[in-house]
Protein backbone atom coordinates (compact mmCIF):
# COMPACT_ATOMS: atom_id res chain seq x y z
CA UNK A 1 0.00 0.00 0.00
CA UNK A 2 1.44 3.09 -0.88
CA UNK A 3 2.51 5.84 1.62
CA UNK A 4 0.56 9.44 1.62
CA UNK A 5 2.42 11.97 0.40
CA UNK A 6 3.70 14.46 2.90
CA UNK A 7 2.48 17.99 2.55
CA UNK A 8 4.74 21.17 2.70
CA UNK A 9 4.49 24.53 1.92
CA UNK A 10 7.74 26.54 0.16
CA UNK A 11 7.86 30.54 1.13
CA UNK A 12 9.96 32.29 -1.82
CA UNK A 13 8.51 36.07 -1.45
CA UNK A 14 11.69 37.62 -0.87
CA UNK A 15 13.56 35.47 -3.97
CA UNK A 16 14.69 37.99 -6.27
CA UNK A 17 19.01 37.79 -6.20
CA UNK A 18 20.32 36.63 -9.46
CA UNK A 19 21.67 33.64 -8.22
CA UNK A 20 18.94 32.77 -5.75
CA UNK A 21 16.40 32.55 -9.05
CA UNK A 22 18.48 30.18 -10.71
CA UNK A 23 18.59 28.12 -7.95
CA UNK A 24 15.08 27.70 -7.39
CA UNK A 25 14.05 27.51 -11.22
CA UNK A 26 16.32 24.23 -10.32
CA UNK A 27 14.44 23.39 -7.58
CA UNK A 28 11.23 24.29 -8.11
CA UNK A 29 10.29 21.24 -11.33
CA UNK A 30 12.28 18.61 -9.08
CA UNK A 31 10.42 19.61 -5.92
CA UNK A 32 7.17 18.56 -8.05
CA UNK A 33 8.50 15.92 -9.57
CA UNK A 34 8.53 14.11 -6.10
CA UNK A 35 6.31 11.46 -5.90
CA UNK A 36 6.32 11.11 -1.61
CA UNK A 37 5.61 15.28 -1.40
CA UNK A 38 2.69 17.65 -2.37
CA UNK A 39 3.28 21.00 -2.56
CA UNK A 40 0.43 22.54 -0.51
CA UNK A 41 1.17 26.07 -1.14
CA UNK A 42 3.86 28.04 -2.33
CA UNK A 43 4.31 31.63 -1.72
CA UNK A 44 5.34 33.63 -4.29
CA UNK A 45 6.94 37.26 -5.01
CA UNK A 46 4.82 40.05 -6.71
CA UNK A 47 7.52 40.58 -8.74
CA UNK A 48 10.55 39.01 -11.10
CA UNK A 49 10.91 36.03 -12.40
CA UNK A 50 9.54 33.61 -10.31
CA UNK A 51 6.39 36.29 -9.54
CA UNK A 52 5.53 33.90 -12.98
CA UNK A 53 5.65 30.37 -11.88
CA UNK A 54 3.91 28.62 -12.73
CA UNK A 55 3.22 24.97 -11.30
CA UNK A 56 2.27 21.47 -12.86
CA UNK A 57 0.33 20.84 -10.04
CA UNK A 58 -3.26 22.03 -10.32
CA UNK A 59 -3.81 21.06 -6.52
CA UNK A 60 -0.77 23.12 -5.54
CA UNK A 61 -1.98 26.74 -4.39
CA UNK A 62 0.05 29.77 -5.73
CA UNK A 63 -0.21 33.20 -3.72
CA UNK A 64 1.33 36.56 -4.86
CA UNK A 65 2.96 38.41 -1.75
CA UNK A 66 1.76 41.86 -2.61
CA UNK A 67 4.15 44.64 -1.21
CA UNK A 68 2.73 48.02 -0.57
CA UNK A 69 5.57 49.63 1.45
CA UNK A 70 8.96 49.62 0.81
CA UNK A 71 10.74 46.20 0.46
CA UNK A 72 12.82 46.42 3.28
CA UNK A 73 10.02 47.84 5.94
CA UNK A 74 7.67 45.24 3.83
CA UNK A 75 10.13 42.49 4.84
CA UNK A 76 10.18 43.87 8.37
CA UNK A 77 6.71 43.51 9.06
CA UNK A 78 6.52 39.98 6.95
CA UNK A 79 8.85 38.39 9.57
CA UNK A 80 7.30 39.93 12.50
CA UNK A 81 4.10 41.25 12.87
CA UNK A 82 2.57 39.89 10.21
CA UNK A 83 4.13 36.57 10.44
CA UNK A 84 0.88 34.36 11.79
CA UNK A 85 -0.68 34.42 7.98
CA UNK A 86 2.03 31.80 7.53
CA UNK A 87 0.70 29.80 10.42
CA UNK A 88 -0.52 26.12 9.89
CA UNK A 89 -0.17 22.74 10.37
CA UNK A 90 1.94 22.01 7.34
CA UNK A 91 5.38 22.37 7.35
CA UNK A 92 6.56 25.73 6.16
CA UNK A 93 10.41 25.59 4.01
CA UNK A 94 11.48 29.30 3.97
CA UNK A 95 14.28 29.93 1.20
CA UNK A 96 14.34 33.80 1.92
CA UNK A 97 17.25 33.29 4.54
CA UNK A 98 14.70 35.18 7.78
CA UNK A 99 12.95 33.09 10.05
CA UNK A 100 9.17 34.12 9.90
CA UNK A 101 7.18 34.49 13.22
CA UNK A 102 5.12 31.84 12.50
CA UNK A 103 3.60 28.81 14.51
CA UNK A 104 4.42 26.22 12.45
CA UNK A 105 7.15 23.58 11.58
CA UNK A 106 9.94 26.10 9.80
CA UNK A 107 12.70 25.43 7.66
CA UNK A 108 14.80 28.23 7.09
CA UNK A 109 17.54 27.98 3.94
CA UNK A 110 20.18 30.36 4.41
CA UNK A 111 22.35 31.33 1.53
CA UNK A 112 23.88 34.97 2.66
CA UNK A 113 26.74 35.15 4.74
CA UNK A 114 25.90 38.91 5.58
CA UNK A 115 23.81 37.23 7.99
CA UNK A 116 27.04 36.49 9.95
CA UNK A 117 29.93 37.64 12.11
CA UNK A 118 32.70 39.75 10.10
CA UNK A 119 30.44 39.32 6.87
CA UNK A 120 30.69 42.55 4.82
CA UNK A 121 28.68 44.36 2.38
CA UNK A 122 31.42 46.96 0.76
CA UNK A 123 28.97 49.83 1.61
CA UNK A 124 27.77 51.77 4.92
CA UNK A 125 24.15 51.24 4.04
CA UNK A 126 24.43 47.72 3.35
CA UNK A 127 26.29 47.23 6.85
CA UNK A 128 22.85 48.85 8.31
CA UNK A 129 20.10 46.36 6.17
CA UNK A 130 22.16 43.35 7.35
CA UNK A 131 22.85 44.30 11.20
CA UNK A 132 19.28 44.68 11.00
CA UNK A 133 18.80 41.19 9.34
CA UNK A 134 20.82 39.75 11.87
CA UNK A 135 18.65 40.95 14.61
CA UNK A 136 15.70 39.59 12.76
CA UNK A 137 17.16 36.46 12.53
CA UNK A 138 18.19 36.17 16.34
CA UNK A 139 14.39 37.32 17.37
CA UNK A 140 12.82 34.50 15.37
CA UNK A 141 15.31 31.63 16.18
CA UNK A 142 12.74 30.09 18.46
CA UNK A 143 10.74 29.71 15.66
CA UNK A 144 12.72 27.38 13.42
CA UNK A 145 13.07 23.60 13.64
CA UNK A 146 16.27 23.54 11.31
CA UNK A 147 18.57 25.63 8.73
CA UNK A 148 19.78 24.51 5.47
CA UNK A 149 23.12 25.78 4.40
CA UNK A 150 25.67 24.57 1.32
CA UNK A 151 28.91 24.16 2.85
CA UNK A 152 30.46 23.35 5.97
CA UNK A 153 32.13 26.81 6.07
CA UNK A 154 28.87 28.34 6.16
CA UNK A 155 27.67 26.15 9.02
CA UNK A 156 30.19 26.94 10.86
CA UNK A 157 29.98 30.47 10.59
CA UNK A 158 26.32 30.79 11.33
CA UNK A 159 26.50 28.75 14.63
CA UNK A 160 29.81 30.97 15.67
CA UNK A 161 27.12 33.99 15.49
CA UNK A 162 24.16 32.43 16.72
CA UNK A 163 25.34 29.61 19.33
CA UNK A 164 21.85 28.70 20.07
CA UNK A 165 20.84 27.03 16.61
CA UNK A 166 24.12 24.29 17.46
CA UNK A 167 22.61 21.25 16.19
CA UNK A 168 20.23 22.23 13.96
CA UNK A 169 22.09 23.31 10.72
CA UNK A 170 22.09 20.93 7.61
CA UNK A 171 24.32 21.13 5.29
CA UNK A 172 23.11 20.20 1.98
CA UNK A 173 24.55 21.53 -1.17
CA UNK A 174 23.63 22.39 -5.13
CA UNK A 175 25.23 20.74 -8.13
CA UNK A 176 25.49 23.05 -11.07
CA UNK A 177 22.21 24.85 -12.47
CA UNK A 178 20.01 22.75 -14.92
CA UNK A 179 20.96 24.26 -17.58
CA UNK A 180 24.73 23.87 -17.18
CA UNK A 181 24.06 20.39 -16.14
CA UNK A 182 22.23 19.74 -19.63
CA UNK A 183 25.08 21.36 -22.08
CA UNK A 184 27.09 18.54 -21.02
CA UNK A 185 30.22 21.27 -21.24
CA UNK A 186 33.46 19.75 -20.44
CA UNK A 187 36.56 21.18 -20.64
CA UNK A 188 40.32 19.55 -20.79
CA UNK A 189 42.11 22.24 -22.18
CA UNK A 190 43.25 25.60 -22.88
CA UNK A 191 41.62 27.20 -26.56
CA UNK A 192 44.31 27.42 -28.84
CA UNK A 193 44.41 30.81 -30.00
CA UNK A 194 46.75 33.23 -32.72
CA UNK A 195 46.73 35.74 -30.13
CA UNK A 196 47.97 35.85 -26.82
CA UNK A 197 46.43 36.82 -23.58
CA UNK A 198 43.42 34.78 -21.07
CA UNK A 199 40.34 35.13 -21.87
CA UNK A 200 38.65 35.43 -18.13
CA UNK A 201 35.33 35.43 -17.55
CA UNK A 202 33.69 36.71 -14.38
CA UNK A 203 29.57 36.58 -14.16
CA UNK A 204 28.53 38.01 -11.35
CA UNK A 205 25.54 40.89 -10.52
CA UNK A 206 26.26 44.51 -9.60
CA UNK A 207 26.32 44.27 -6.13
CA UNK A 208 29.10 45.88 -3.77
CA UNK A 209 30.33 42.33 -2.41
CA UNK A 210 30.61 40.91 -5.57
CA UNK A 211 34.15 43.07 -5.69
CA UNK A 212 34.43 44.96 -9.14
CA UNK A 213 35.43 47.99 -7.89
CA UNK A 214 38.81 46.07 -7.08
CA UNK A 215 39.38 45.67 -10.91
CA UNK A 216 39.13 49.65 -10.72
CA UNK A 217 42.49 49.63 -8.95
CA UNK A 218 44.38 48.49 -11.98
CA UNK A 219 46.46 50.90 -13.46
CA UNK A 220 45.88 52.43 -17.17
CA UNK A 221 50.26 52.37 -17.69
CA UNK A 222 50.55 49.25 -16.43
CA UNK A 223 47.62 47.17 -18.33
CA UNK A 224 50.20 45.32 -20.80
CA UNK A 225 51.77 43.85 -17.65
CA UNK A 226 48.81 41.90 -17.25
CA UNK A 227 48.82 38.40 -19.35
CA UNK A 228 44.71 39.46 -20.46
CA UNK A 229 43.46 39.56 -23.93
CA UNK A 230 40.46 39.79 -22.02
CA UNK A 231 37.84 39.55 -19.44
CA UNK A 232 34.08 39.20 -19.56
CA UNK A 233 32.04 40.99 -16.80
CA UNK A 234 28.67 40.63 -16.98
CA UNK A 235 27.73 44.04 -15.94
CA UNK A 236 25.89 46.97 -17.82
CA UNK A 237 28.37 49.34 -19.81
CA UNK A 238 27.18 52.19 -17.74
CA UNK A 239 28.55 50.60 -14.37
CA UNK A 240 32.24 49.57 -16.36
CA UNK A 241 34.52 49.17 -13.17
CA UNK A 242 37.67 50.75 -14.87
CA UNK A 243 37.09 52.15 -18.86
CA UNK A 244 40.55 52.57 -19.33
CA UNK A 245 41.45 48.81 -19.09
CA UNK A 246 40.29 47.63 -22.92
CA UNK A 247 40.38 44.35 -21.94
CA UNK A 248 37.87 44.60 -19.78
CA UNK A 249 34.06 44.40 -21.40
CA UNK A 250 30.80 44.34 -20.06
CA UNK A 251 28.22 42.25 -21.67
CA UNK A 252 25.54 42.84 -19.56
CA UNK A 253 23.27 39.71 -17.98
CA UNK A 254 23.47 36.97 -20.15
CA UNK A 255 20.96 34.39 -20.88
CA UNK A 256 21.59 30.49 -20.15
CA UNK A 257 22.88 30.23 -23.68
CA UNK A 258 25.49 33.18 -23.47
CA UNK A 259 26.64 31.91 -20.70
CA UNK A 260 27.11 28.56 -21.71
CA UNK A 261 29.14 29.88 -24.84
CA UNK A 262 31.25 32.22 -22.49
CA UNK A 263 32.29 28.91 -20.71
CA UNK A 264 33.15 27.55 -23.80
CA UNK A 265 35.33 30.24 -24.47
CA UNK A 266 37.01 31.72 -21.39
CA UNK A 267 40.45 30.06 -20.02
CA UNK A 268 39.41 30.66 -16.70
CA UNK A 269 36.41 31.72 -14.29
CA UNK A 270 37.86 34.54 -12.20
CA UNK A 271 35.21 35.02 -9.35
CA UNK A 272 36.17 38.03 -7.09
CA UNK A 273 33.85 37.88 -4.18
CA UNK A 274 34.06 38.79 -0.81
CA UNK A 275 31.02 37.38 0.67
CA UNK A 276 29.68 34.06 -0.32
CA UNK A 277 27.70 30.84 1.28
CA UNK A 278 28.30 28.74 -2.10
CA UNK A 279 29.45 30.27 -4.84
CA UNK A 280 27.60 28.82 -8.03
CA UNK A 281 29.63 30.27 -10.60
CA UNK A 282 32.60 28.18 -9.00
CA UNK A 283 30.51 25.11 -8.73
CA UNK A 284 29.83 25.59 -12.79
CA UNK A 285 33.45 25.76 -13.46
CA UNK A 286 34.35 22.71 -11.36
CA UNK A 287 31.95 20.94 -13.38
CA UNK A 288 33.09 22.09 -17.03
CA UNK A 289 36.98 21.53 -15.49
CA UNK A 290 37.49 25.11 -16.22
CA UNK A 291 41.13 26.78 -14.01
CA UNK A 292 39.46 28.79 -11.19
CA UNK A 293 41.18 32.40 -9.95
CA UNK A 294 38.94 33.19 -6.41
CA UNK A 295 39.50 34.99 -3.10
CA UNK A 296 42.13 33.49 -0.18
CA UNK A 297 38.67 33.25 1.92
CA UNK A 298 37.10 30.26 3.76
CA UNK A 299 34.09 29.62 1.34
CA UNK A 300 36.49 29.62 -1.35
CA UNK A 301 38.50 26.81 0.35
CA UNK A 302 35.55 24.67 0.94
CA UNK A 303 34.82 24.08 -2.57
CA UNK A 304 37.78 24.56 -4.27
CA UNK A 305 40.40 23.12 -1.93
CA UNK A 306 44.14 22.68 -3.27
CA UNK A 307 42.90 23.23 -7.04
CA UNK A 308 42.30 26.76 -7.38
CA UNK A 309 44.82 29.81 -7.48
CA UNK A 310 43.68 32.06 -4.73
CA UNK A 311 44.45 35.49 -4.22
CA UNK A 312 43.78 38.76 -1.37
CA UNK A 313 40.57 39.55 -2.78
CA UNK A 314 41.55 43.58 -1.21
CA UNK A 315 44.93 44.06 -3.30
CA UNK A 316 45.36 44.12 -6.82
CA UNK A 317 48.64 43.46 -7.07
CA UNK A 318 47.64 39.57 -5.61
CA UNK A 319 45.15 39.67 -7.86
CA UNK A 320 47.66 40.46 -11.21
CA UNK A 321 50.06 37.75 -9.25
CA UNK A 322 47.39 35.29 -9.29
CA UNK A 323 46.63 35.70 -12.95
CA UNK A 324 50.14 35.54 -14.29
CA UNK A 325 50.82 32.49 -12.20
CA UNK A 326 47.61 31.02 -14.11
CA UNK A 327 49.16 32.44 -17.56
CA UNK A 328 52.13 30.54 -16.72
CA UNK A 329 50.61 26.89 -15.40
CA UNK A 330 48.72 26.92 -18.38
CA UNK A 331 51.53 27.36 -20.71
CA UNK A 332 53.38 24.59 -19.02
CA UNK A 333 50.65 22.14 -19.87
CA UNK A 334 49.02 22.21 -16.47
CA UNK A 335 45.21 21.67 -16.29
CA UNK A 336 42.87 21.21 -12.71
CA UNK A 337 41.32 18.25 -11.61
CA UNK A 338 38.34 18.63 -9.81
CA UNK A 339 37.20 15.07 -9.64
CA UNK A 340 37.62 14.69 -5.50
CA UNK A 341 36.35 18.18 -4.98
CA UNK A 342 33.13 17.22 -7.03
CA UNK A 343 32.66 14.14 -5.01
CA UNK A 344 30.87 16.18 -1.99
CA UNK A 345 28.62 18.02 -4.70
CA UNK A 346 25.27 16.20 -5.33
CA UNK A 347 24.93 15.28 -9.30
CA UNK A 348 21.08 16.00 -9.48
CA UNK A 349 18.54 18.23 -8.07
CA UNK A 350 16.07 15.74 -7.19
CA UNK A 351 18.73 14.58 -4.66
CA UNK A 352 18.54 17.83 -3.37
CA UNK A 353 15.39 18.82 -2.98
CA UNK A 354 14.51 15.11 -2.11
CA UNK A 355 16.92 16.14 1.64
CA UNK A 356 15.59 19.20 1.75
CA UNK A 357 11.93 18.22 1.42
CA UNK A 358 12.93 15.00 3.97
CA UNK A 359 14.72 17.65 6.54
CA UNK A 360 11.53 20.26 6.38
CA UNK A 361 8.97 17.48 7.13
CA UNK A 362 10.93 15.84 10.13
CA UNK A 363 8.65 15.33 12.55
CA UNK A 364 11.97 14.78 14.59
CA UNK A 365 13.00 18.33 13.96
CA UNK A 366 11.95 20.71 17.01
CA UNK A 367 11.77 24.45 17.14
CA UNK A 368 14.61 25.71 19.47
CA UNK A 369 11.95 27.21 22.12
Amino acid sequence: MAQPQKAVRLHLTNIAGLGAVQLLQSLLPNFERLQDYKLETVYLPSQGELAHYQTTCPETKLIRYQRYLPNSLSRLLECTLLGNRFDGATPLLVLGDIPLRSKTRQTVFVQTTLLTQGASTGRQLGAVKYWIARCLFRLNLGYVSAFIVQTEAMKAALIKTYPAINGRVHVIAQPAPNWLLDSQLKRTQPKIRADSGLRLFYPAANYPHKNHQLLGKIQADQVKTWPVAELLLTLPKNLHPNPAITWIHCVDRLAPDAVVNAYTQTDALLFLSLSESFGFPLVEAMWIGLPIICPDLPYAHALCGHQAIYFDPEDINSLQAAVAELSERLEAGWWPEWSENLKAIPQSWQEVAAAMLSLATDETEQPIS
